[in-house]
Order: C-alpha cells, then structure tokens, then sequence
C-alpha cells in the first residue's frame, strides 16, 4: 500500500520534470542558443 503511495506521487513529478526538460531543449533548439537566463522555470517557455 505504502509502495503505491509513493508511486502516486513520483510519476507525476519525474514525469513533470522530463516534460519540462524536453520542452527547454526543444525551446533552446528552436533559438539556437542557450536560452538559461531568458526561460521561465516554471513553463519552459519565454
């Protein structure tokens, strides 16, 4: 039970963190530059 518990709560945010991972890079690919001091942390986005 516990084991599920724990589970409810570490997909979603692995799966957050990759989402908003591939979001930057496919943001940063897009500018063609490193996009680390303009980029919303929250969003991934400008």
């Amino acid at each position: 039970m516990q084991f599920l518990f724990i589970l409810a709560f570490l997909v979603p945010a692995v799966w957050y963190y990759v989402a908003l991972g591939k979001r930057i890079s496919a943001e940063e690919k897009k500018a063609g530059k490193d996009l680390s001091d303009e980029i919303n942390p929250f969003t991934g986005g400008r």
